[in-house]
C-alpha cells in the first residue's frame, strides 16, 4: 500500500456526511485519474498537503478555491463544488444548533428552558427578563477563567438587529456596573436562532437621551460567533487580571526598573509571586519589547524576527496589549525607506492546531495580520523540532537581541549576543522558515489566505465578518476596561485582512 492510499476516508459522528462525500469523492477522482498526492498538487498549484488534507473529513472543510481548482483538474462537472456547496450549508447548520455554545467551552447559561438551543427568556408584564444570563469565559493556559454577567431579550430583524429591552434600561443599574457586562439580543426566523451582543457601555451611551419604549438598536458586526466569541473571550480573561492586578503591577514594574539597564537579564517568577499568570504575561511581554526597541540600534541590517506564540491565547497579546501595538508600530517605523522589510517568523506545529478551539486559531490569524498591516513578512513553519527556539532578532551578520517571555522558566529571559554558535542557530532556523513556510506567497492577502488554510478557517466567511467587524470597530462588543489594554489592533488586523484579500495591500 502507497502512502497515498494509507489514509481511508471515514465517517465518524463528528463528521458532517456531506463533508465525507465530499472527501471520498476527491479521492475516488484522482484514483481513477491515476494521479498521487504530489501529482494532483502540481496540476492544481497547492502542496501536497493541502491535497491530501482535502480527502480527510475530519481535517476540516476544503476552501472553495482549492475545490474548485480539484474540480476542473479532476473531470470540470461541478460535481465537487456541489459537494463542497452541502457540505458547507451543513456546517452552518450544525453552526446556529449551537449558538449558544460557539466557542470551546465558552457558554451562555443559567437559564433553565431552551428554544433551538438558546436559553428561551421568561418575560413579565413590564417586558423585564425574569433572569439573568452568564457568559462563561474558561480558562486557558495562562487565563484564570471568568464570568461575564449578560442580560438576553428578543430581538426583531428587519434589517436592523432592534433588542425589546425593558423601559428605563438606560439606568438600570446593570449597565451601571463598573466591570464588565453584555446585552444579548435574541432572533428567530425560519433559518434558525441567532444571537447579537453588545458591551453594556455602548448599550447605555446608545440608550442615553432615548425616548421610553425605544429599543436597543444592535449591528450585525456583532453577531456571537467565533470571531467575536472568541475576541471576548481573550479580552475579558486579560481584562479581570489585569484590573484586579492594576496597583501591585504598576509597583513591581517600579522594582525592577534597574533591570532595564542591563543587556543581559532574567527575572524569576518570585520576585511577581502575587501577580497573576495574565498579568506575568503582560510584565515579561513589556520588558521584551522595551528591551528590543533599546537595542535595535546595535543590529547592521534589516531584521529578522522569531517568535514563539502557537496559539491564539498568547497571540492575543498581540492584538489586545497597548504596549505590543506600540512595539510593532515603533519597529515599523525605524524599518521604513530602508529597501525590503523586516520578516517575523512562527513555528506553529500541526498538534498545535489540532489542540487549539477554531476562536483560537482566529485570533493566532489576526496576529499575524497585523503583523502584515506594519509591512512585516510573516514566515510560518510547522515542523516540531523548532517549536524551542528563543524568541529572537536577528540582523543576519553579526548580532542577535534575545528576548523570551513565552514558555521561558522565568517572567523574561533577555540577552544580547554576538556568540557564534548561537547566530548560526538563528540564521538556520530564520533560513528554514522561510524557504518551508507554509504560508510562502508574493502578497500579504495570499500568504493570509494559505495560513487561514492551514489553520483550518474558513476563508471567505472570515474575510466578510473582519469587514463587518473592522467597519464598526470590536469595542463594541469587547470594550476593554483595562488602561493596559486596547482594541486598536484587533481592529486594524480585521481591516487589513479583509482589504488584502481584495489585493488593496
Amino acid at each position: 500500500m502507497t502512502h497515498d492510499d494509507a489514509e481511508e476516508t471515514t465517517l465518524g459522528e463528528d463528521v458532517e456526511p456531506a463533508a465525507a462525500q465530499l472527501a471520498e469523492g476527491i479521492r475516488r477522482r484522482r484514483k481513477a485519474a491515476e494521479l498521487s498526492h504530489a501529482q494532483l498538487a502540481v496540476k492544481v498549484g497547492y502542496s501536497r498537503e493541502y491535497v491530501r488534507r482535502a480527502e480527510s473529513p475530519r481535517k476540516g472543510l476544503p476552501s472553495i478555491d482549492l475545490v474548485r481548482a480539484l474540480d476542473h483538474a479532476l473531470g470540470d462537472d461541478g460535481t465537487l463544488l456541489a459537494l463542497r456547496e452541502q457540505a458547507d450549508a451543513a456546517r452552518q447548520a450544525r453552526r446556529r444548533s449551537r449558538a449558544h455554545s460557539l466557542v470551546a467551552g465558552m457558554s451562555i447559561s443559567a437559564v433553565p428552558t431552551t428554544v433551538a438551543g438558546v436559553p428561551a427568556l421568561a418575560l413579565d408584564t413590564d417586558g423585564r427578563a425574569d433572569t439573568e444570563v452568564a457568559v462563561q469565559a474558561p480558562p486557558g493556559r495562562f487565563f484564570t477563567g471568568t464570568s461575564i454577567a449578560a442580560r438576553a431579550y428578543p430581538a426583531s430583524d428587519d434589517g436592523r438587529i432592534l433588542a425589546a429591552v425593558p423601559t428605563g434600561f438606560a439606568d438600570d443599574m446593570f449597565l451601571r456596573r463598573p466591570r464588565r457586562g453584555l446585552v444579548i439580543g435574541i432572533t428567530e426566523n425560519e433559518h434558525g436562532v441567532s444571537l447579537f451582543g453588545l458591551d453594556s457601555r455602548q448599550a447605555r451611551r446608545r440608550l442615553a437621551g432615548a425616548p421610553e419604549g425605544a429599543r436597543l438598536l444592535m449591528s450585525r458586526a456583532y453577531a456571537l460567533d467565533d470571531l467575536t466569541l472568541g475576541i471576548l473571550w481573550a479580552v475579558a480573561n486579560l481584562d479581570e487580571a489585569l484590573l484586579d492586578d492594576d496597583a501591585t503591577l504598576s509597583d513591581s514594574r517600579g522594582q525592577l526598573a534597574a533591570y532595564e539597564q542591563l543587556p543581559r537579564s532574567a527575572a524569576g517568577r518570585e520576585i511577581a509571586a502575587d501577580l497573576a499568570p495574565v498579568s506575568r504575561m503582560w510584565l515579561g511581554s513589556q520588558f521584551c519589547a522595551s528591551h528590543i526597541l533599546r537595542h535595535t540600534d546595535t543590529l547592521t541590517d534589516m531584521p529578522a524576527f522569531w517568535t514563539r506564540e502557537q496559539r491564539g491565547e498568547e497571540a492575543s497579546t498581540w492584538l489586545l496589549f497597548e504596549h505590543k501595538y506600540d512595539y510593532l508600530r515603533q519597529s515599523a517605523g525605524a524599518a521604513s525607506g530602508a529597501g525590503t522589510g523586516p520578516t517575523r517568523a512562527f513555528c506553529i506545529p500541526a498538534s498545535a492546531v489540532a489542540d487549539s478551539s477554531r476562536p483560537e486559531r482566529i485570533l493566532l490569524l489576526l496576529a499575524v495580520a497585523l503583523m502584515e498591516s506594519f509591512g512585516i513578512t510573516v514566515d510560518v513553519c510547522a515542523e516540531p523540532e523548532y517549536a524551542a527556539v528563543p524568541g529572537f532578532v536577528f540582523d543576519g551578520h553579526r548580532r542577535a537581541i534575545v528576548a523570551n517571555w513565552v514558555g521561558a522558566d522565568g517572567i523574561w529571559q533577555v540577552d544580547v549576543t554576538d556568540t557564534t554558535p548561537l547566530l548560526r542557530e538563528f540564521a538556520d532556523a530564520t533560513g528554514y522558515a522561510r524557504s518551508h513556510s507554509i504560508a510562502a506567497a508574493n502578497t500579504p492577502g495570499e500568504r493570509l489566505h494559505a495560513l487561514a488554510n492551514y489553520l483550518e478557517l474558513d476563508w471567505a466567511w472570515l474575510v466578510r465578518r473582519c469587514h463587518e467587524l473592522g467597519e464598526y470597530g470590536s469595542a463594541g462588543i469587547a470594550q476593554p476596561r483595562s488602561r493596559l489594554l486596547s482594541t486598536e489592533g484587533v481592529d486594524q488586523a480585521c481591516r487589513f485582512l479583509a482589504l488584502a484579500d481584495q489585493g488593496g495591500r
